[in-house]
């Protein structure tokens, strides 16, 4: 099945496999698939020609957060919705610096 993306508003991109991110704030965006969520802390500044740069900031220890539990999150599985948020930004049409 081919994915396709969609744009439920200018902070939220939704997949047809069931993911979606959701930009809470300047300040963090949130992951979500299969009931699971994962945040992450990020900033935004200009670049030289004054359009926003985002930098994303991966959590030192990756986890599932839902219900109270945290659940590890694979090597594999963080390079996935790493490749996810950046597909998620291109779809929304915003700049990312990095993801550290």
């Amino acid at each position: 099945m081919k994915e396709t993306l969609k744009i439920i508003n200018n902070k939220i991109v939704e997949s047809s496999l069931g993911w979606r991110i959701n930009i809470l704030s300047l300040d963090s965006l949130e992951y979500q698939e299969d009931g699971k969520t994962m945040s992450f802390k990020t900033e935004d500044y200009p670049d030289v020609s004054g359009e926003l740069e985002w930098t994303i900031y991966v959590p030192v220890n990756c986890k599932w957060q839902n219900a109270g539990n945290e659940t590890p999150i694979s090597d594999e599985k963080m390079d996935e919705i790493v490749e996810r948020i950046s597909l998620a930004f291109w779809k929304l049409d915003m700049k990312i610096k990095e993801i550290v």
